[in-house]
């Protein structure tokens, strides 16, 4: 990699590359950055976009601290696709369990199916599936690899599925569900609307703890896919309200 590539990947720390104002900040031709950016791109450092650039998915996919909860992301991913699949649509949300339950789709979906989805790394897993892959337009949200904003949400409008599926930052079981970002949790709010059902897939550890705003209540979700750490008595407020509780088998890690 020259010293001009390695700039351009400076240059995208800030989100998206414009072609035409990047090629004049480096000095070069447009056709020379679309060289460098298809060089790029075979390395999955980029990946273009009308225009421009933005970072490639797999570089920037959602962050899981410990391998113990990566575990139980994908328990939990496979517990919600064994309880929902067949389904001829979804609407994919953003997040690391989502982007779980996405690559257990690509492995284990035969069948045809559409999925819609605001979030590039859920797209980039989604690739080469069986799915059929709508990636909703908008804005890219500043802190992750997301699509917001008014244009996302008149996408919405377009489409009928038959299950939305979410993630959340915080819950509480007496209340519902928050996410940390306000636009994100408009769009959540606008996909519900499309939705058949509704599933919201969360580990143990987001309950108890709310974020910056709440973008559904217990009465507007039928299903919770969460793990077997859930305290007995969050889980009675939850079926109390009507919704499904059904707990993954998380394998016991293994020590020593």
């Amino acid at each position: 990699m020259h010293q001009r590539q390695k700039k351009i990947l400076d240059m995208l720390q800030n989100g998206r590359l414009n072609i035409h104002s990047a090629a004049i900040e480096l000095g070069v031709t447009e056709m020379t950055l679309r060289r460098d950016l298809q060089d790029l791109e075979k390395r999955k450092l980029v990946l273009r976009v009308k225009g421009g650039a933005i970072p490639h998915p797999a570089r920037y996919e959602p962050e899981v601290d410990h391998v113990d909860l990566l575990d139980r992301k994908f328990a939990i991913a496979e517990a919600l696709y064994d309880r929902i699949i067949p389904a001829d649509s979804i609407f994919l949300s953003t997040g690391s369990t989502s982007l779980a339950f996405a690559k257990v789709l690509a492995r284990r979906n035969i069948l045809p199916m559409t999925v819609i989805t605001n979030s590039l790394p859920v797209a980039s897993a989604l690739f080469r599936s069986s799915c059929k892959v709508i990636l909703l337009g908008g804005e890219l949200r500043a802190t992750s690899l997301d699509l917001v904003g008014p244009a996302a949400e008149r996408n919405l409008e377009e489409y009928r599925v038959d299950w939305l599926v979410s993630g959340c930052d915080g819950a509480l079981s007496d209340y519902g569900f928050y996410t940390s970002d306000e636009s994100l949790s408009n769009l959540e709010k606008k996909s519900r609307r499309i939705a058949d059902r509704a599933a919201i897939i969360a580990d143990s550890t987001k309950f108890g703890r709310r974020a910056l705003t709440r973008f559904a209540s217990l009465g507007e979700i039928q299903l919770l896919v969460t793990d077997d750490e859930l305290p007995a008595a969050d889980c009675e407020k939850i079926r109390a309200a009507g919704v499904e509780v059904l707990f993954a088998k998380v394998k016991p890690s293994r020590e020593g």
